[in-house]
């Protein structure tokens, strides 16, 4: 019987099998060893859990990249890149003069991916849009909250796609700054804006005259205006007030601002520095017909010093509730309605040198219906 020399074998086992598998195979070769490796089992469960934290580790960073890319995506620091194509809306120039109608619509913005316990209308939306466009006015004014981050090119150009059908028909618009319009990046927010509405060459407020009104559009973004910028504003609105007041073609003079001074809602307060400085210098005026102003999601009509005010934020926001009980709500209203109210847009024709107005709601069924009308 040939005699193996053990040692021999364990130094070629060794050169043919280098590291720890080659001991477990030795191991395992001697009399009563179990036949497994429990090195070979160490080793396999540290890959499984080196593989497990890899795993964690990319579950953690793909989170954290669609995080990111859904907040740059709202934020829209970056302006427009070279070759976007903005698009071109109607201004000063192209204002029919044949035409005797204007609307007023307010709050218009998507409801946010955030606010998943809100309602969210993008066909209430539609609807008024295109109803609008039925209405062929001579311009539109907005109230503010066109879109909901102004910051967002995205959200821009989903206001784009909703508005299109206007832009063809080359209805001029005439907004006013909401605060949604300055949610996240100031700068690239007033870029987004000022480029789609370059007749208003920058200004944040700005007036002119229609037939034989004149309107005076207001900035009441105050937290977001520096002290020099509200002096100005405040200056040149006492200014517009007077000239208005003084010129003989105007009969009417309507102050729009997002911010109301006046309502009940139940999401948003009244604002005390546009009570202040914007409404009372109206009520003092005698051509004064009518103050209009959104940031509410509904539809309130107060009066103060023989001035309306109104308020017609229902242009497809998440709607608020507003106080309808006298022991709660903070002014008295003088449109009847639930604390849920509908959609809505306002319609001013000017009729010889009177103002009819009326506020159109939208129905259930999808249909509009004329509510509150108005003679000054």
């Amino acid at each position: 019987m040939k005699v193996v020399n053990t040692k021999v074998f364990q130094q070629r086992q060794e050169k043919e099998l280098p590291g720890e598998i080659n001991h477990d195979i030795m191991t395992a070769n001697r009399p009563g060893a179990l036949r497994s490796s429990p090195n070979l089992h160490t080793l396999m469960e540290k890959k499984k859990r080196r593989a497990g934290v890899v795993l964690r580790i990319a579950l953690v960073l793909i989170g954290w990249v669609s995080l990111l890319s859904i907040l740059f995506s709202h934020a829209g620091i970056p302006p427009e890149q070279k070759g976007d194509r903005i698009p071109s809306y109607a201004g000063f120039d192209e204002i029919d003069p044949a035409k005797n109608l204007f609307v007023l619509v307010g709050d218009t913005q998507k409801t946010s991916r955030w606010e998943f316990w809100r309602e969210r209308n993008e066909k209430e939306r539609k609807r008024i849009m295109d109803e609008i466009g039925k209405r062929e006015p001579a311009f539109i004014l907005h109230l503010g909250d066109l879109t909901t981050r102004g910051s967002s090119k995205k959200h821009w150009e989903e206001f784009d796609d909703l508005t299109a059908p206007l832009r063809k028909k080359r209805i001029p618009w005439f907004p006013v700054l909401g605060n949604h319009e300055l949610y996240g990046n100031n700068r690239a927010a007033l870029e987004h804006y000022f480029n789609r509405f370059p007749y208003l060459t920058h200004r944040r407020w700005y007036s002119f005259p229609w037939k034989n009104v004149g309107l005076i559009l207001l900035d009441s973004n105050f937290a977001d205006l520096t002290p020099e910028q509200i002096e100005k504003q405040q200056q040149w609105y006492l200014s517009e007030l007077q000239r208005f007041e003084k010129d003989a073609h105007i009969d009417h003079v309507i102050v729009c601002c997002h911010h109301p001074p006046f309502t009940n809602s139940q999401v948003v307060g009244p604002s005390e520095r546009v009570k202040r400085q914007f409404a009372e210098p109206f009520m003092r005026l005698s051509k004064a017909a009518l103050f209009f102003s959104g940031h509410g999601h509904t539809y309130e009509r107060f009066q103060a010093e023989g001035k309306f005010f109104i308020v017609t934020g229902g242009g497809g926001g998440p709607r608020h509730k507003v106080y309808t009980d006298p022991k709660k709500r903070r002014f008295d209203d003088l449109f009847p309605g639930p604390e849920l109210r509908f959609f809505n847009f306002c319609v001013i024709e000017v009729r010889n040198r009177t103002l009819d107005y009326k506020a159109w709601r939208l129905e259930p069924g999808g249909t509009f219906t004329s509510v509150d009308p108005l003679r000054r």
